[in-house]
Protein backbone atom coordinates (compact mmCIF):
# COMPACT_ATOMS: atom_id res chain seq x y z
CA UNK A 1 0.00 0.00 0.00
CA UNK A 2 1.08 3.18 -1.08
CA UNK A 3 2.02 5.84 1.96
CA UNK A 4 -0.14 9.07 0.83
CA UNK A 5 1.58 12.37 0.79
CA UNK A 6 -0.01 15.48 1.89
CA UNK A 7 0.69 19.12 0.64
CA UNK A 8 -0.06 22.19 2.65
CA UNK A 9 -2.52 24.90 0.57
CA UNK A 10 0.03 26.72 0.29
CA UNK A 11 2.84 25.44 -0.77
CA UNK A 12 1.00 23.45 -3.76
CA UNK A 13 4.05 23.77 -5.39
CA UNK A 14 5.20 27.33 -6.60
CA UNK A 15 8.27 29.33 -7.51
CA UNK A 16 8.86 33.22 -7.13
CA UNK A 17 11.85 34.30 -9.90
CA UNK A 18 11.98 38.03 -8.56
CA UNK A 19 10.43 40.43 -5.77
CA UNK A 20 11.77 43.61 -7.08
CA UNK A 21 8.66 45.41 -7.19
CA UNK A 22 6.10 43.33 -4.97
CA UNK A 23 5.83 43.20 -1.06
CA UNK A 24 4.36 40.15 0.78
CA UNK A 25 0.98 41.98 1.72
CA UNK A 26 0.84 42.75 -2.93
CA UNK A 27 1.45 38.89 -3.25
CA UNK A 28 -0.89 37.81 -0.69
CA UNK A 29 -3.80 39.78 -2.91
CA UNK A 30 -2.34 37.98 -5.64
CA UNK A 31 -2.81 34.37 -4.08
CA UNK A 32 -6.24 34.96 -3.22
CA UNK A 33 -7.02 34.95 -7.38
CA UNK A 34 -5.71 31.09 -7.30
CA UNK A 35 -7.62 29.87 -3.88
CA UNK A 36 -10.04 27.58 -5.95
CA UNK A 37 -6.66 26.55 -8.03
CA UNK A 38 -4.34 25.57 -5.14
CA UNK A 39 -6.16 21.85 -4.62
CA UNK A 40 -3.37 19.23 -5.19
CA UNK A 41 -5.32 16.62 -6.35
CA UNK A 42 -7.25 18.68 -9.41
CA UNK A 43 -6.33 20.40 -12.34
CA UNK A 44 -4.76 24.28 -11.93
CA UNK A 45 -2.89 27.38 -13.31
CA UNK A 46 0.42 28.59 -13.92
CA UNK A 47 0.57 32.60 -13.70
CA UNK A 48 3.14 35.52 -13.99
CA UNK A 49 3.03 38.82 -13.94
CA UNK A 50 5.56 41.72 -15.63
CA UNK A 51 5.66 44.54 -14.50
CA UNK A 52 7.87 47.76 -15.33
CA UNK A 53 9.76 44.80 -17.70
CA UNK A 54 10.73 42.81 -14.52
CA UNK A 55 8.87 39.43 -13.77
CA UNK A 56 7.50 40.14 -9.95
CA UNK A 57 5.26 37.20 -10.07
CA UNK A 58 5.92 33.57 -11.35
CA UNK A 59 3.81 30.31 -9.59
CA UNK A 60 2.17 27.09 -9.97
CA UNK A 61 -0.58 25.96 -8.19
CA UNK A 62 -2.44 22.52 -8.45
CA UNK A 63 -2.34 18.89 -10.33
CA UNK A 64 -0.36 19.02 -13.63
CA UNK A 65 -1.08 15.38 -13.90
CA UNK A 66 -4.17 13.81 -11.63
CA UNK A 67 -2.49 9.96 -11.99
CA UNK A 68 0.98 10.37 -11.30
CA UNK A 69 0.13 13.32 -8.89
CA UNK A 70 2.79 15.77 -10.39
CA UNK A 71 2.13 19.71 -9.42
CA UNK A 72 2.43 22.22 -11.51
CA UNK A 73 5.32 24.32 -11.69
CA UNK A 74 6.18 27.36 -13.62
CA UNK A 75 8.45 24.93 -15.48
CA UNK A 76 5.50 22.93 -16.56
CA UNK A 77 4.70 23.26 -20.74
CA UNK A 78 0.87 24.18 -21.55
CA UNK A 79 -0.82 24.17 -24.74
CA UNK A 80 -1.28 27.96 -25.78
CA UNK A 81 -4.13 27.29 -28.18
CA UNK A 82 -4.79 30.85 -30.36
CA UNK A 83 -2.02 32.08 -28.66
CA UNK A 84 0.74 30.34 -31.19
CA UNK A 85 -0.67 32.53 -33.82
CA UNK A 86 1.77 35.35 -32.50
CA UNK A 87 4.92 33.38 -33.21
CA UNK A 88 3.80 32.53 -36.71
CA UNK A 89 3.67 36.08 -37.43
CA UNK A 90 6.80 36.67 -36.09
CA UNK A 91 8.54 34.13 -38.13
CA UNK A 92 7.20 35.61 -40.83
CA UNK A 93 8.42 39.03 -39.76
CA UNK A 94 12.02 37.33 -39.83
CA UNK A 95 11.95 35.83 -43.00
CA UNK A 96 11.26 39.19 -44.54
CA UNK A 97 14.02 40.70 -42.71
CA UNK A 98 16.48 37.93 -44.17
CA UNK A 99 15.62 39.17 -47.33
CA UNK A 100 14.07 35.62 -48.18
CA UNK A 101 10.12 37.04 -48.64
CA UNK A 102 8.75 39.80 -49.40
CA UNK A 103 4.99 40.98 -48.19
CA UNK A 104 3.59 41.87 -51.72
CA UNK A 105 4.24 38.34 -53.22
CA UNK A 106 1.60 36.23 -54.53
CA UNK A 107 1.26 33.28 -52.35
CA UNK A 108 1.21 30.67 -54.71
CA UNK A 109 5.02 31.00 -55.61
CA UNK A 110 5.10 28.74 -52.28
CA UNK A 111 1.76 27.28 -52.15
CA UNK A 112 1.45 25.88 -56.04
CA UNK A 113 -1.64 23.96 -55.03
CA UNK A 114 -3.65 26.78 -54.14
CA UNK A 115 -6.15 27.74 -57.27
CA UNK A 116 -5.63 30.94 -59.54
CA UNK A 117 -7.78 32.91 -57.61
CA UNK A 118 -9.59 35.99 -59.97
CA UNK A 119 -7.24 38.43 -57.39
CA UNK A 120 -3.88 37.30 -55.83
CA UNK A 121 -3.40 36.99 -52.51
CA UNK A 122 -0.26 38.07 -51.37
CA UNK A 123 1.95 37.23 -47.73
CA UNK A 124 0.47 40.75 -46.61
CA UNK A 125 -3.41 39.61 -46.92
CA UNK A 126 -2.39 36.60 -44.70
CA UNK A 127 -1.04 39.07 -42.33
CA UNK A 128 -3.27 41.17 -42.09
CA UNK A 129 -5.99 38.63 -41.91
CA UNK A 130 -7.67 39.82 -44.81
CA UNK A 131 -7.15 37.15 -47.76
CA UNK A 132 -11.15 35.88 -48.64
CA UNK A 133 -9.98 32.52 -47.60
CA UNK A 134 -12.87 30.27 -45.50
CA UNK A 135 -12.42 29.84 -41.98
CA UNK A 136 -11.43 25.96 -42.22
CA UNK A 137 -12.61 24.99 -38.76
CA UNK A 138 -16.34 26.30 -39.99
CA UNK A 139 -15.77 24.11 -43.25
CA UNK A 140 -14.23 20.98 -41.44
CA UNK A 141 -17.66 21.48 -38.85
CA UNK A 142 -19.72 21.41 -42.10
CA UNK A 143 -17.74 18.21 -43.04
CA UNK A 144 -16.76 16.43 -40.19
CA UNK A 145 -18.70 18.51 -37.27
CA UNK A 146 -15.77 18.96 -35.85
CA UNK A 147 -13.77 21.76 -35.59
CA UNK A 148 -10.64 19.80 -35.19
CA UNK A 149 -8.76 19.11 -38.54
CA UNK A 150 -6.49 15.95 -38.09
CA UNK A 151 -2.75 17.09 -39.74
CA UNK A 152 -1.36 19.66 -41.41
CA UNK A 153 -1.82 18.01 -44.63
CA UNK A 154 -5.40 17.85 -44.47
CA UNK A 155 -5.51 21.42 -43.72
CA UNK A 156 -3.90 22.53 -46.62
CA UNK A 157 -6.38 20.03 -48.66
CA UNK A 158 -9.06 22.02 -47.31
CA UNK A 159 -7.86 25.22 -47.78
CA UNK A 160 -6.45 24.19 -51.87
CA UNK A 161 -10.74 22.91 -52.16
CA UNK A 162 -11.62 26.23 -52.05
CA UNK A 163 -12.66 27.48 -55.78
CA UNK A 164 -13.61 31.06 -55.36
CA UNK A 165 -12.83 33.89 -52.62
CA UNK A 166 -15.51 35.45 -50.62
CA UNK A 167 -13.92 38.56 -51.31
CA UNK A 168 -11.29 40.56 -52.84
CA UNK A 169 -8.12 40.53 -50.89
CA UNK A 170 -7.48 43.23 -49.19
CA UNK A 171 -11.06 44.55 -48.61
CA UNK A 172 -12.63 42.95 -46.00
CA UNK A 173 -11.42 41.01 -42.66
CA UNK A 174 -13.37 37.70 -41.22
CA UNK A 175 -12.59 36.57 -37.80
CA UNK A 176 -12.68 33.18 -38.68
CA UNK A 177 -10.62 33.18 -41.20
CA UNK A 178 -7.63 34.01 -39.04
CA UNK A 179 -6.46 30.31 -38.45
CA UNK A 180 -6.69 29.34 -42.38
CA UNK A 181 -4.50 31.99 -42.88
CA UNK A 182 -1.65 31.23 -39.59
CA UNK A 183 -2.21 27.69 -41.24
CA UNK A 184 -0.57 29.18 -44.62
CA UNK A 185 1.79 31.12 -43.09
CA UNK A 186 3.68 28.27 -40.65
CA UNK A 187 3.26 26.07 -44.31
CA UNK A 188 5.61 29.46 -46.15
CA UNK A 189 7.95 29.72 -43.23
CA UNK A 190 8.58 26.12 -43.37
CA UNK A 191 8.95 25.84 -47.39
CA UNK A 192 10.62 29.23 -47.71
CA UNK A 193 13.68 28.51 -44.69
CA UNK A 194 14.17 24.18 -45.55
CA UNK A 195 12.82 23.46 -42.15
CA UNK A 196 9.95 22.36 -40.31
CA UNK A 197 8.31 24.95 -38.87
CA UNK A 198 9.15 23.66 -35.52
CA UNK A 199 12.68 23.40 -35.95
CA UNK A 200 12.36 27.08 -37.31
CA UNK A 201 10.56 28.78 -34.62
CA UNK A 202 12.57 26.81 -31.53
CA UNK A 203 15.92 28.09 -33.96
CA UNK A 204 15.08 31.52 -34.38
CA UNK A 205 12.37 32.49 -31.73
CA UNK A 206 12.47 30.00 -28.63
CA UNK A 207 16.72 29.55 -28.48
CA UNK A 208 17.32 33.41 -28.49
CA UNK A 209 14.80 33.98 -26.25
CA UNK A 210 16.08 31.28 -23.67
CA UNK A 211 12.69 29.58 -24.01
CA UNK A 212 13.95 26.28 -23.40
CA UNK A 213 10.25 24.87 -21.98
CA UNK A 214 8.89 25.73 -25.25
CA UNK A 215 8.12 23.69 -29.00
CA UNK A 216 5.53 23.71 -31.57
CA UNK A 217 3.63 20.26 -31.30
CA UNK A 218 3.69 19.35 -35.45
CA UNK A 219 2.88 15.17 -34.00
CA UNK A 220 -0.17 15.33 -31.42
CA UNK A 221 1.01 11.73 -30.68
CA UNK A 222 4.47 12.35 -30.05
CA UNK A 223 4.78 12.80 -26.11
CA UNK A 224 5.95 15.75 -24.33
CA UNK A 225 7.95 15.54 -20.57
CA UNK A 226 6.84 18.09 -18.46
CA UNK A 227 3.30 18.93 -18.83
CA UNK A 228 0.07 20.13 -18.12
CA UNK A 229 -2.08 16.95 -18.91
CA UNK A 230 -5.82 18.99 -20.37
CA UNK A 231 -9.10 18.01 -18.50
CA UNK A 232 -12.53 18.60 -18.65
CA UNK A 233 -14.80 18.37 -15.63
CA UNK A 234 -17.71 16.71 -15.54
CA UNK A 235 -21.30 17.49 -14.44
CA UNK A 236 -20.92 14.43 -11.48
CA UNK A 237 -17.62 16.90 -10.63
CA UNK A 238 -15.45 14.08 -12.16
CA UNK A 239 -12.70 14.65 -14.78
CA UNK A 240 -12.37 12.90 -17.94
CA UNK A 241 -8.74 14.00 -20.22
CA UNK A 242 -9.05 15.85 -22.73
CA UNK A 243 -6.23 15.76 -25.45
CA UNK A 244 -5.71 17.85 -28.26
CA UNK A 245 -6.51 15.47 -31.53
CA UNK A 246 -5.07 17.74 -33.91
CA UNK A 247 -1.30 18.14 -35.43
CA UNK A 248 -2.56 21.81 -37.36
CA UNK A 249 0.28 24.16 -36.85
CA UNK A 250 0.73 27.83 -37.24
CA UNK A 251 -3.02 28.60 -35.37
CA UNK A 252 -2.78 26.49 -32.48
CA UNK A 253 -0.08 23.62 -30.94
CA UNK A 254 2.60 25.93 -29.51
CA UNK A 255 3.26 24.63 -25.91
CA UNK A 256 4.78 26.78 -23.53
CA UNK A 257 5.98 27.18 -19.53
CA UNK A 258 4.71 30.26 -17.21
CA UNK A 259 8.75 30.76 -17.09
CA UNK A 260 8.77 30.76 -21.17
CA UNK A 261 5.80 32.93 -22.02
CA UNK A 262 7.42 35.81 -19.63
CA UNK A 263 10.58 35.70 -20.99
CA UNK A 264 8.82 36.14 -24.59
CA UNK A 265 6.37 38.86 -22.80
CA UNK A 266 9.53 40.59 -21.51
CA UNK A 267 9.60 41.41 -25.17
CA UNK A 268 7.03 43.50 -25.47
CA UNK A 269 7.44 45.83 -22.48
CA UNK A 270 11.58 45.84 -22.00
CA UNK A 271 12.70 44.81 -25.62
CA UNK A 272 16.14 43.22 -25.22
CA UNK A 273 17.75 40.82 -28.22
CA UNK A 274 18.14 40.50 -32.21
CA UNK A 275 14.29 39.83 -31.98
CA UNK A 276 12.87 42.16 -30.07
CA UNK A 277 12.22 44.80 -32.41
CA UNK A 278 10.14 42.41 -34.88
CA UNK A 279 8.53 41.03 -31.36
CA UNK A 280 7.07 44.98 -31.07
CA UNK A 281 5.94 45.24 -34.51
CA UNK A 282 3.42 42.36 -33.97
CA UNK A 283 1.31 44.84 -31.97
CA UNK A 284 1.16 46.66 -35.54
CA UNK A 285 -3.12 47.08 -36.15
CA UNK A 286 -4.35 45.23 -39.68
CA UNK A 287 -5.64 46.94 -42.31
CA UNK A 288 -7.79 46.84 -45.34
CA UNK A 289 -6.13 48.22 -48.61
CA UNK A 290 -7.76 51.60 -47.82
CA UNK A 291 -5.82 51.44 -44.69
CA UNK A 292 -9.34 50.45 -42.48
CA UNK A 293 -8.21 48.81 -39.36
CA UNK A 294 -10.28 45.55 -38.42
CA UNK A 295 -12.44 47.01 -35.20
CA UNK A 296 -14.30 43.45 -33.73
CA UNK A 297 -16.43 43.61 -30.66
CA UNK A 298 -13.32 42.18 -28.44
CA UNK A 299 -11.19 45.27 -29.94
CA UNK A 300 -9.17 46.42 -32.99
CA UNK A 301 -6.82 43.56 -34.26
CA UNK A 302 -2.87 43.56 -34.51
CA UNK A 303 -1.24 41.11 -36.36
CA UNK A 304 0.17 39.42 -33.36
CA UNK A 305 -3.26 38.42 -33.39
CA UNK A 306 -4.05 40.32 -30.03
CA UNK A 307 -6.75 42.35 -29.84
CA UNK A 308 -6.05 45.86 -28.65
CA UNK A 309 -9.29 48.64 -26.85
CA UNK A 310 -9.90 50.33 -23.26
CA UNK A 311 -10.73 48.42 -20.54
CA UNK A 312 -12.40 50.79 -17.91
CA UNK A 313 -10.36 54.10 -19.57
CA UNK A 314 -7.32 52.24 -20.14
CA UNK A 315 -5.84 50.91 -22.94
CA UNK A 316 -4.45 47.29 -23.28
CA UNK A 317 -3.44 44.61 -25.86
CA UNK A 318 -5.35 41.06 -24.64
CA UNK A 319 -5.71 37.57 -26.21
CA UNK A 320 -7.23 34.10 -25.02
CA UNK A 321 -6.95 30.40 -26.67
CA UNK A 322 -9.02 27.69 -25.68
CA UNK A 323 -7.78 24.33 -27.11
CA UNK A 324 -8.81 20.70 -26.05
CA UNK A 325 -8.55 20.83 -22.19
CA UNK A 326 -5.87 23.95 -22.23
CA UNK A 327 -6.98 27.54 -21.17
CA UNK A 328 -4.71 30.38 -21.63
CA UNK A 329 -5.36 34.40 -21.38
CA UNK A 330 -3.05 37.18 -21.35
CA UNK A 331 -3.61 41.55 -20.81
CA UNK A 332 -1.30 43.97 -21.36
CA UNK A 333 -1.93 47.25 -19.81
CA UNK A 334 -0.01 49.18 -22.40
CA UNK A 335 0.21 52.79 -20.23
CA UNK A 336 0.84 51.28 -16.98
CA UNK A 337 3.28 48.66 -18.13
CA UNK A 338 2.35 45.81 -16.54
CA UNK A 339 1.23 41.80 -18.46
CA UNK A 340 -0.52 39.03 -16.73
CA UNK A 341 -1.29 36.15 -18.32
CA UNK A 342 -2.64 32.60 -16.57
CA UNK A 343 -2.12 28.72 -18.05
CA UNK A 344 -4.58 26.42 -17.19
CA UNK A 345 -5.65 22.81 -18.13
CA UNK A 346 -8.78 22.19 -16.80
CA UNK A 347 -11.02 23.39 -19.86
CA UNK A 348 -11.54 26.87 -18.55
CA UNK A 349 -12.00 30.65 -19.43
CA UNK A 350 -9.44 31.74 -17.08
CA UNK A 351 -9.54 35.44 -18.25
CA UNK A 352 -11.15 36.44 -14.32
CA UNK A 353 -8.87 35.29 -12.90
CA UNK A 354 -5.80 36.96 -14.99
CA UNK A 355 -7.38 40.21 -14.41
CA UNK A 356 -8.18 39.64 -10.56
CA UNK A 357 -4.16 38.73 -10.69
CA UNK A 358 -3.32 42.21 -11.54
CA UNK A 359 -6.32 43.89 -9.23
CA UNK A 360 -3.62 45.11 -6.33
CA UNK A 361 -2.49 47.16 -9.00
CA UNK A 362 -4.96 48.97 -11.20
CA UNK A 363 -7.66 49.59 -8.89
CA UNK A 364 -7.09 53.00 -8.32
CA UNK A 365 -5.79 54.05 -11.62
CA UNK A 366 -8.79 52.84 -13.52
CA UNK A 367 -10.99 55.67 -15.47
CA UNK A 368 -14.17 54.19 -15.39
CA UNK A 369 -16.17 51.80 -13.04
CA UNK A 370 -16.53 48.08 -13.34
CA UNK A 371 -19.92 48.45 -14.13
CA UNK A 372 -21.77 51.21 -16.01
CA UNK A 373 -23.88 53.55 -13.37
CA UNK A 374 -27.52 54.25 -15.15
CA UNK A 375 -29.01 56.37 -12.92
CA UNK A 376 -26.52 58.95 -13.84
CA UNK A 377 -26.56 57.67 -17.94
CA UNK A 378 -27.98 61.07 -19.54
CA UNK A 379 -31.36 59.36 -20.88
CA UNK A 380 -33.94 60.94 -23.43
CA UNK A 381 -37.79 60.71 -22.30
CA UNK A 382 -39.69 58.63 -24.71
CA UNK A 383 -43.69 58.12 -25.16
CA UNK A 384 -44.73 54.90 -25.39
CA UNK A 385 -45.94 55.62 -28.71
CA UNK A 386 -42.60 56.75 -29.98
CA UNK A 387 -40.98 53.09 -28.28
CA UNK A 388 -42.84 51.07 -30.36
CA UNK A 389 -41.95 52.77 -33.33
CA UNK A 390 -38.88 50.89 -33.26
CA UNK A 391 -40.49 47.84 -32.47
CA UNK A 392 -39.99 44.91 -35.43
CA UNK A 393 -37.72 41.97 -36.43
CA UNK A 394 -33.94 43.14 -37.85
CA UNK A 395 -31.76 40.44 -39.87
CA UNK A 396 -27.81 40.60 -39.68
CA UNK A 397 -27.36 38.49 -42.78
CA UNK A 398 -23.39 38.16 -42.30
CA UNK A 399 -23.68 37.02 -39.36
CA UNK A 400 -27.01 34.89 -39.55
CA UNK A 401 -28.60 36.91 -37.04
CA UNK A 402 -32.17 37.55 -36.06
CA UNK A 403 -33.47 39.69 -33.53
CA UNK A 404 -36.78 41.03 -32.22
CA UNK A 405 -37.53 44.35 -31.17
CA UNK A 406 -40.54 44.82 -28.53
CA UNK A 407 -41.87 47.32 -26.24
CA UNK A 408 -42.61 45.58 -22.36
CA UNK A 409 -43.39 47.72 -19.71
CA UNK A 410 -42.69 51.04 -21.26
CA UNK A 411 -39.18 49.41 -22.06
CA UNK A 412 -38.15 49.02 -25.24
CA UNK A 413 -36.22 45.42 -25.28
CA UNK A 414 -34.34 43.10 -27.54
CA UNK A 415 -34.35 39.34 -27.89
CA UNK A 416 -32.05 37.05 -30.08
CA UNK A 417 -34.70 34.56 -31.90
CA UNK A 418 -33.80 31.41 -29.95
CA UNK A 419 -33.31 32.72 -26.64
CA UNK A 420 -36.27 33.45 -24.02
CA UNK A 421 -34.32 36.17 -22.12
CA UNK A 422 -34.05 39.89 -23.55
CA UNK A 423 -32.67 43.11 -22.80
CA UNK A 424 -33.69 46.42 -21.85
CA UNK A 425 -32.91 49.05 -23.73
CA UNK A 426 -32.58 52.70 -22.89
CA UNK A 427 -33.04 55.89 -25.12
CA UNK A 428 -30.10 58.26 -25.38
CA UNK A 429 -31.54 60.39 -28.48
CA UNK A 430 -34.50 60.57 -30.53
CA UNK A 431 -32.65 57.50 -32.53
CA UNK A 432 -30.27 55.56 -30.13
CA UNK A 433 -30.80 53.43 -27.28
CA UNK A 434 -28.21 52.05 -24.68
CA UNK A 435 -28.06 48.26 -23.85
CA UNK A 436 -28.31 47.88 -19.85
CA UNK A 437 -25.53 45.63 -19.26
CA UNK A 438 -23.67 44.03 -15.88
CA UNK A 439 -20.00 45.63 -16.62
CA UNK A 440 -18.63 48.17 -18.18
CA UNK A 441 -19.02 47.39 -21.77
CA UNK A 442 -21.35 50.13 -23.99
CA UNK A 443 -24.22 48.53 -26.67
CA UNK A 444 -25.30 50.50 -29.05
CA UNK A 445 -28.64 50.37 -31.01
CA UNK A 446 -28.84 53.05 -33.17
CA UNK A 447 -31.87 53.18 -36.02
CA UNK A 448 -31.84 54.94 -39.48
CA UNK A 449 -34.33 54.79 -42.28
CA UNK A 450 -32.61 54.51 -45.95
CA UNK A 451 -35.62 54.74 -48.28
CA UNK A 452 -38.04 52.38 -47.11
CA UNK A 453 -35.86 50.33 -45.35
CA UNK A 454 -35.30 50.60 -41.72
CA UNK A 455 -31.94 49.70 -40.38
CA UNK A 456 -30.27 49.02 -36.87
CA UNK A 457 -26.74 50.03 -36.75
CA UNK A 458 -25.19 47.78 -33.57
CA UNK A 459 -21.72 48.76 -32.13
CA UNK A 460 -20.15 46.77 -29.11
CA UNK A 461 -17.54 49.86 -27.41
CA UNK A 462 -15.93 50.72 -30.81
CA UNK A 463 -16.29 48.04 -32.87
CA UNK A 464 -17.42 48.87 -36.54
CA UNK A 465 -21.18 48.20 -36.58
CA UNK A 466 -23.34 45.38 -37.30
CA UNK A 467 -25.76 46.53 -39.97
CA UNK A 468 -29.26 44.88 -39.67
CA UNK A 469 -32.12 45.56 -41.48
CA UNK A 470 -35.92 45.40 -40.30
CA UNK A 471 -37.86 42.55 -42.55
CA UNK A 472 -41.46 40.97 -42.09
CA UNK A 473 -41.31 37.64 -40.74
CA UNK A 474 -43.04 35.08 -43.02
CA UNK A 475 -44.27 31.31 -42.17
CA UNK A 476 -44.05 29.18 -44.68
CA UNK A 477 -47.10 27.38 -45.73
CA UNK A 478 -46.68 23.10 -45.15
CA UNK A 479 -47.11 23.02 -48.90
CA UNK A 480 -44.12 25.60 -49.40
CA UNK A 481 -42.21 23.94 -46.99
CA UNK A 482 -42.53 20.64 -48.80
CA UNK A 483 -40.48 22.63 -51.75
CA UNK A 484 -37.46 22.73 -49.80
CA UNK A 485 -36.97 19.02 -48.91
CA UNK A 486 -34.43 17.25 -50.72
CA UNK A 487 -30.76 16.23 -51.09
CA UNK A 488 -28.42 18.51 -51.32
CA UNK A 489 -24.76 18.51 -52.37
CA UNK A 490 -21.79 20.68 -52.31
CA UNK A 491 -19.06 18.96 -54.95
CA UNK A 492 -15.98 20.98 -53.81
CA UNK A 493 -16.11 19.09 -50.40
CA UNK A 494 -17.97 16.05 -51.24
CA UNK A 495 -20.46 16.94 -48.49
CA UNK A 496 -24.34 16.38 -48.91
CA UNK A 497 -27.18 17.20 -46.60
CA UNK A 498 -30.78 15.49 -46.80
CA UNK A 499 -33.74 18.54 -45.53
CA UNK A 500 -37.37 16.89 -45.14
CA UNK A 501 -40.49 18.26 -42.63
CA UNK A 502 -40.86 17.38 -39.59
CA UNK A 503 -43.86 18.64 -37.37
CA UNK A 504 -44.09 21.34 -39.34
CA UNK A 505 -40.33 21.90 -39.13
CA UNK A 506 -38.02 22.05 -41.60
CA UNK A 507 -34.90 20.10 -40.80
CA UNK A 508 -31.45 19.06 -41.93
CA UNK A 509 -29.09 16.20 -41.25
CA UNK A 510 -26.61 14.44 -42.59
CA UNK A 511 -24.36 11.26 -41.25
CA UNK A 512 -22.15 13.20 -39.20
CA UNK A 513 -24.83 15.71 -37.74
CA UNK A 514 -27.48 15.23 -36.03
CA UNK A 515 -30.99 17.07 -36.97
CA UNK A 516 -30.42 20.52 -37.02
CA UNK A 517 -34.01 22.86 -36.74
CA UNK A 518 -35.08 25.42 -38.82
CA UNK A 519 -36.71 28.93 -38.31
CA UNK A 520 -38.30 30.98 -41.31
CA UNK A 521 -36.69 34.43 -41.98
CA UNK A 522 -37.77 35.83 -44.87
CA UNK A 523 -39.17 34.33 -48.06
CA UNK A 524 -36.28 31.24 -48.55
CA UNK A 525 -34.17 32.48 -46.05
CA UNK A 526 -34.01 30.31 -42.87
CA UNK A 527 -31.59 30.36 -39.68
CA UNK A 528 -30.92 27.81 -36.70
CA UNK A 529 -28.10 27.77 -33.80
CA UNK A 530 -26.04 25.67 -36.01
CA UNK A 531 -22.50 27.73 -36.10
CA UNK A 532 -22.76 27.29 -39.96
CA UNK A 533 -26.44 27.25 -40.81
CA UNK A 534 -27.54 30.48 -38.94
CA UNK A 535 -27.76 32.13 -42.71
CA UNK A 536 -29.52 29.59 -45.04
CA UNK A 537 -30.57 30.89 -48.17
CA UNK A 538 -32.43 28.57 -50.48
CA UNK A 539 -31.87 29.65 -54.86
CA UNK A 540 -34.65 29.33 -57.21
CA UNK A 541 -34.12 28.53 -60.91
CA UNK A 542 -35.79 30.21 -64.42
CA UNK A 543 -39.05 27.99 -63.37
CA UNK A 544 -39.17 29.23 -59.99
CA UNK A 545 -38.01 25.62 -58.78
CA UNK A 546 -35.79 25.11 -55.59
CA UNK A 547 -32.27 24.23 -57.60
CA UNK A 548 -30.05 24.26 -54.22
CA UNK A 549 -28.85 26.58 -51.02
CA UNK A 550 -26.12 28.76 -50.48
CA UNK A 551 -24.25 28.94 -46.57
CA UNK A 552 -23.25 32.49 -45.92
CA UNK A 553 -21.98 33.50 -42.30
CA UNK A 554 -18.45 34.74 -41.13
CA UNK A 555 -16.26 32.30 -42.05
CA UNK A 556 -17.76 30.83 -45.01
CA UNK A 557 -19.52 32.64 -47.59
CA UNK A 558 -21.32 31.69 -50.68
CA UNK A 559 -20.98 27.94 -50.56
CA UNK A 560 -22.87 26.35 -52.93
CA UNK A 561 -25.32 23.09 -52.25
CA UNK A 562 -26.94 21.95 -55.53
CA UNK A 563 -30.33 19.85 -55.07
CA UNK A 564 -29.39 16.44 -56.47
CA UNK A 565 -33.07 14.65 -55.94
CA UNK A 566 -36.28 16.46 -54.76
CA UNK A 567 -38.63 14.55 -52.16
CA UNK A 568 -40.89 13.08 -54.71
CA UNK A 569 -37.54 11.08 -55.49
CA UNK A 570 -37.15 9.86 -52.05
Amino acid sequence: MKKRITIPLLTTLFTILGYSQINPIQEAEIDKAFEEWKDASKPGMSAGIIKDGEIIYLKGFGSANMETKSLITPQTKFQLGELSKQFTSLAILILEEQGKITRNEDIRKYLPELPEYRNKITISHLLNHSSGLYGINKINTIINNSESISTQAKALELIAAQKTLSFKPGTDFSFHESVTESVLMAEIVSRTSGQSFANFVKANIFDPLGMKNSLIKDDHETILTNVAEPYQKEEDNGYKNRKVSSSVIGAINAYCSAEDLAKWYLNFSKPNGTIAHLIQKLDTPVELTNGEKFSYYWGDMAIGREFTHPERGLPIFWNFGLQGGYGANVFRYVDQNIISFVLGNSNQYNGSVAMNTIAPFLEDLYLLPPVIDYTVLKTKKMSVKKLKSFEGHYWFKKAGYASKLFVKNDTLRSQWMFSKRSQKLVPLSDNTFQAIGTNEDVRLFKFKKEGNVRKLFFTYNESKPDIMEKYDPVKPSNESLQSYAGIYYNETYATLFSFYIEKGQLMARNLNHKSIKFEPVKTDIFTSTSTFFNALEFLRDESNEIKGFTIDTDGVHKLVFEKVLSVEGL
